[in-house]
């Protein structure tokens, strides 16, 4: 449990290193931010393909068990996550600006008010910080799993990296409005601890009850696939930059192919 614990505790502090470059800088191109979003897609669908639902067919393979509850424990993940979705109050992340960066033609005669912008930002944080629970259920189940925490630590490689590049989706809306550099970078850290608290009860649950694990790494990999298509590739591909997206989403596989490859 302690290295689950540690684990996603790093894991979701992961999060405020995304920030940190806004201490220094105040824009960020939108093809960066879109290429840098689609990496983090890459990484969590990689995560819950290679990562979660692979170990849930091991063990079924390994225990002579049939399908039932893989494909049980996905739908019913990709229902959590759209429940979540509907009734958790939030703004989705493709209600961004065009641009975060100056393009060519903008100047801040264009730009909104700087009020609309903040309650913007604070929107998208609020939107990315849900995210934190299917990624820390996620990555305390896994740690539960055998294979010396193989699993819980590809997971929380992969998520961590994911969270840096959320990091950046949260920062850049609040710089451009003018927000404060330190303390928005201290609240993107704090969504994080979201992590751990959901990484403990995934680890709990998980112990608790060994033969549903074919149930519960589905129920996690559901909602991670959900969250990625629901909020994540909208958003990248969503202002004409869809070849840098989808070669950050292809480049998020890879590195979690490797990831796994190197852990083994």
């Amino acid at each position: 449990m302690f290295a689950a614990l540690l684990a996603a505790t790093l894991t979701g502090l992961a999060t405020g290193l995304g920030a940190l470059p806004f201490l220094f800088i105040r824009e960020l191109h939108r093809r960066i931010y879109d290429g840098i979003l689609g990496l983090g897609a890459g990484l969590m669908l990689s995560a819950a393909t290679l990562g979660l639902l692979s170990e849930a067919l091991e063990m079924t393979r390994a225990a002579g068990s049939g399908l039932t509850l893989i494909v049980a424990g996905f739908l019913v993940g990709v229902g959590l996550a759209a429940l979540m979705d509907r009734l958790i109050p939030h703004r989705h992340a493709s209600d961004h600006h065009q641009h975060i960066g100056h393009g060519p033609g903008h100047d801040h005669h264009d730009r909104e008010d700087s009020d609309d912008e903040l309650r913007r930002g604070y929107a998208i944080i609020g939107a990315l910080a849900i995210h934190r629970i299917p990624e820390g259920l996620a990555i305390g189940a896994g740690f539960e799993v055998g294979h010396h925490d193989r699993l819980g630590l590809l997971l929380s490689i992969a998520v961590g990296l994911q969270n840096a590049c959320e990091g950046i989706v949260m920062a850049a809306p609040l710089r451009r409005a003018g927000a404060n550099a330190g303390r928005s970078t201290a609240l993107i850290t704090l969504t994080g601890l979201a992590t751990p608290l959901a990484a403990l009860a995934g680890n709990l649950l998980a112990g608790s009850a060994t033969s549903a694990m074919p149930f519960i790494l589905p129920l996690a990999a559901g909602t991670l696939i959900y969250v990625t298509s629901n909020e994540i590739i909208p958003e990248s591909h969503s202002h004409g930059h869809e070849g840098t997206a989808s070669t950050g989403v292809v480049l998020g596989f890879l590195l979690t192919l490797i990831l796994k490859t190197v852990l083994a």
